[in-house]
């Protein structure tokens, strides 16, 4: 199938989700109200009892966790993070995680590639030849993926959790481009509503909740706006947004005022791509 034809038989099943249908007839941009509506649908969203086994692995809709994973949803597993993001990720989290996972055609892992200079590159490459004995997908990825998972290979030797690496046969949508129809910000450590893309309820979406596990107000920030900035450009369904319909960013807060405020930082984040997004926030 073609590359545009492709694009808009995704864009046509995407929009079948019914949360995007329930958004459209909702008008304020709280969202409790409609969570209570649907609390058996959105209940498996909260893991309240912390039952299921973290995992880090990329804020990519593309990558979603496995039956009985949390997932803590970062761009390319931290490596677009400073060093003190990640000392402080370490320190809190160490031993409290199952895996470490990257994945192929990880957009982060290539931004963070294209800002080695070429010593640094060549550099890499032979210290993975030697250090990198584990894994090394290098037959079948790119050096930028190699990069990637290199850097998820060391973060999960810091975490003392395991370290794997999928390709793209293990993730969902397509290789060529994101599908993402909305972006979950969330600062609340039990919320992960990767379930909710079952029966269709949710649409294919980027989570990035680093704030819920101590990642830094500033680099959160910046995260919201490249994942948003990847939706509406040319890697993903880019101008079939609009006001109707929009790219959703649902803010999530551990309480009301907290989603509230965080809705107010997205709009000022976003503000350049404000006519083709609907700001609604959430909490339990």
């Amino acid at each position: 199938m073609h590359g545009k034809e492709k694009l808009k038989k995704s864009w046509r099943e995407t929009g079948k989700a019914l949360f995007l249908k329930k958004s459209r007839n909702h008008k304020s941009d709280n969202l409790s109200d409609l969570l209570e509506k649907d609390k058996a649908i959105w209940s498996k969203a909260f893991d309240q009892e912390n039952k299921k086994e973290k995992v880090v692995i990329c804020a990519d809709e593309r990558v979603i966790p496995r039956k009985g994973e949390f997932k803590i949803g970062i761009a390319g597993q931290m490596i677009l993070a400073g060093k003190k993001d990640k000392d402080n990720f370490t320190r809190n989290w160490k031993g409290k995680i199952r895996a470490v996972r990257g994945h192929d055609g990880c957009g982060a892992a290539g931004v963070a590639y294209s800002k080695l200079s070429k010593t640094e590159k060549s550099r890499f490459l032979i210290k993975t030849k030697e250090e990198f004995l584990d894994y090394d997908p290098r037959n079948r990825v790119s050096d930028a993926d190699l990069y990637g998972a290199y850097h998820s290979y060391l973060l999960a030797k810091e975490l003392d959790a395991e370290f794997e690496y999928i390709g793209f046969s293990e993730m969902r949508g397509e290789k060529e481009f994101h599908d993402a129809r909305g972006i979950f910000w969330s600062a609340d450590p039990t919320f992960d509503p990767t379930d909710l893309l079952k029966d269709n309820y949710l649409p294919p979406h980027f989570l990035a909740n680093g704030l819920a596990f101590g990642l830094s107000e500033k680099y959160c920030r910046e995260e919201l706006k490249i994942l948003t900035g990847i939706a509406l450009g040319n890697h993903g369904f880019e101008k079939l947004f609009n006001k109707n319909p929009p790219f959703y960013v649902v803010n999530v807060g551990k309480n009301l005022e907290e989603a509230k405020k965080m809705s107010k930082i997205a709009r000022n984040i976003l503000g350049e791509h404000k006519d083709k997004i609907a700001f609604k926030y959430l909490s339990t």
